[in-house]
């Protein structure tokens, strides 16, 4: 450990970013910020964000990983007055942000919400489960940043997640900008299937909400982060 480099910065990430965002901010680097060989970046600076997603990739890696860089910092400073190692990323634009945002706070470039520390919402033991809610509202939703919005219809929705349908198949792991009259989120596709349709094929996105802000916190959902 005494010469490894920290593989949290080098992937622009926080130590407890979940692993769909590992995925994503690797992506970004080697794609978006053109940091792949092919695309005209360094063979070296490359390498080092090969060598950064092989470990935070791999859990079993992260782990050991995660265990020699927490003894390594707690022994220079004690834990409760560390700074984090890494800068917060919008999960959309990239923008960092020095600090972890304020539940309900979206950012400033391109008003996604961004995550907190705030707890995921959850219903009360004494009270009845939120069911997802059928609706067929309009959503647009932003493959990048920045980019043309694409037309979308929900199918349903809850306070961790939706479903809607779109014209183009959308792979696995994509980090999208949603928005709608219900809500504006920030969220992962989790799965694609193909719908019956006419002519053109129709596709139904589910999404796991990385951060939303409903519109409506007089009933069963309020903003939160998931």
């Amino acid at each position: 450990m005494k010469n490894r480099r920290n593989y949290y910065r080098i992937l622009q990430v926080q130590p407890d970013a979940p692993t769909e965002i590992i995925h994503a901010s690797y992506r970004a680097m080697m794609r978006d910020l053109k940091q792949h060989p092919d695309l005209g970046g360094s063979t070296y600076e490359a390498a080092l964000i090969n060598e950064a997603f092989e470990t935070l990739g791999n859990p079993e890696k992260r782990a050991a990983y995660d265990q020699e860089l927490f003894l390594k910092f707690t022994k220079q400073v004690h834990s409760r007055t560390m700074s984090p190692i890494a800068p917060v990323l919008c999960p959309v634009c990239r923008r960092p942000l020095s600090r972890t945002p304020e539940p309900g706070e979206i950012c400033s470039t391109c008003r996604t919400p961004l995550q907190s520390d705030e707890a995921p919402l959850s219903a009360p033991s004494n009270k009845r489960s939120m069911d997802r809610i059928r609706s067929s509202e309009p959503v647009e939703y932003y493959p990048s940043w920045p980019g043309k919005a694409h037309k979308g219809k929900l199918i349903d929705f809850s306070p961790k997640g939706l479903r809607f349908l779109c014209s183009e198949r959308l792979a696995p792991q994509t980090v999208l900008k949603i928005s709608s009259r219900l809500f504006e989120a920030s969220g992962t596709v989790t799965n694609v299937s193909e719908e019956a349709a006419g002519v053109k094929p129709s596709y139904a996105i589910g999404i796991c909400f990385l951060a939303v802000n409903f519109s409506d916190t007089r009933g069963t959902f309020l903003s939160t982060s998931a």
